[in-house]
């Protein structure tokens, strides 16, 4: 498995093998979905927390901390202090550590405290255990988060207080079946340009940090789009042939891939559907156009990118081309065929309110 260099963007670094995985993120505008596609943009279904302790008692968290991410804010024991602040019973386990603890049936909520890659790695592992969970976003991208409506400047006293009267909501964890073997994602499986970003940002010479590490990732994205070659792409979705000639094919669960790219602007992680989104040749104008719009500072102009939604995609990878799933690319390359599913694990998420 690769995992590309990070462009300085994120402020989490991961060092467990397991956790691992590149914060090296396109920089990317808001893209939007034209009128010839399903284009509802529905919001993300939730109902009101109806709280599992007595009245009175103590939420009893167990939080999972990924210690790198964030600032001197976010350490363990500001973390743990913020959390009995809001009135809740705290238990402490490193992110990377033995979930079988958190598993234990004495937690009523698993806090998950890092950047999108460790929210991640622990929401795979927790899909389909009826475990429930909430985050606490310290990473720079937070795509999860914003997907979720959770403020992801809020400070984790203001975040933990919202727990009990918070709202539950279902979080779908897709699957992938490629010749490798079968893994769960959260935010997206894909290949062409953005896998070719984090294979670039895994080589790039410099990782500078902070602002100067997003224009460092605008840049590597203007080269990626200027250099990219279409390759012809086997694609089903629930029976729908949408083969063609495409730079970069992307399976959605979260609204935004990279540094808040809004990708797909309609997707709800708790619906059992994926957003398939394609892009062309006819889109790659437009992508540098967006990207030199970020590096300037400038809003982003709106571009349309086919998307389709669906439950089942079948996807022939082309010869050469890697996938990545989440932040992490595939060793494994083309040609392979995948199967890309949704809907048959999940986690039941605490949304505070």
């Amino acid at each position: 498995m690769t995992r590309g260099r990070s462009l300085g963007i994120g402020r989490e670094t991961r060092t467990s093998p397991r956790l691992a995985a590149t914060r090296a993120r396109a920089a990317m505008p808001g893209l939007w979905i034209p009128s010839s596609f399903d284009t509802s943009i529905r919001p993300l279904r939730s109902r009101p927390l109806v709280n599992s302790t007595p009245r009175g008692s103590p939420v009893r968290v167990t939080l999972m901390h990924n210690p790198s991410a964030g600032d001197e804010d976010h350490g363990r024991e500001a973390l743990m202090a913020a959390l009995a602040e809001a009135g809740h019973e705290v238990r402490y386990e490193p992110a990377d550590g033995d979930l079988s603890t958190a598993l234990d049936g004495t937690a009523d909520l698993i806090a998950v405290a890092g950047g999108d890659g460790t929210i991640a790695a622990v929401f795979t592992a927790l899909a389909g255990t009826g475990a429930r969970a909430t985050l606490l976003p310290l990473g720079s991208a937070n795509n999860i988060a914003r997907t979720l409506g959770i403020d992801e400047d809020a400070a984790p006293l203001a975040l933990a207080r919202g727990w009990k009267r918070g709202e539950r909501r279902p979080f779908d964890v897709g699957r992938l079946r490629a010749s490798d073997g079968t893994r769960r994602f959260v935010e997206s499986v894909g290949g062409g340009l953005f896998t070719d970003l984090l294979l670039r940002a895994e080589e790039a010479p410099v990782d500078p940090g902070g602002d100067a590490g997003n224009a460092h990732g605008l840049r590597l994205m203007a080269q990626v789009i200027a250099d990219a070659v279409p390759q012809r792409w086997t694609v089903g979705l629930d029976g729908l042939d949408l083969s063609g000639e495409y730079l970069s094919v992307e399976v959605m669960n979260t609204r935004q891939i990279g540094p808040h790219m809004r990708l797909a602007p309609g997707a709800d992680p708790g619906d059992g559907l994926l957003d398939l989104v394609l892009i062309g040749e006819e889109q790659r104008e437009a992508l540098g156009t967006a990207v030199e719009a970020m590096a300037a500072g400038d809003p982003a102009p709106a571009l349309d990118m086919p998307s389709r939604r669906g439950r089942s995609l079948r996807i022939g990878v082309p010869g050469g081309c890697r996938l990545h799933v989440d932040d992490e690319v595939r060793s494994a390359e083309g040609p392979e065929d995948v199967l890309i599913t949704i809907g048959d694990a999940r986690i039941e998420l605490v949304v505070p309110r």
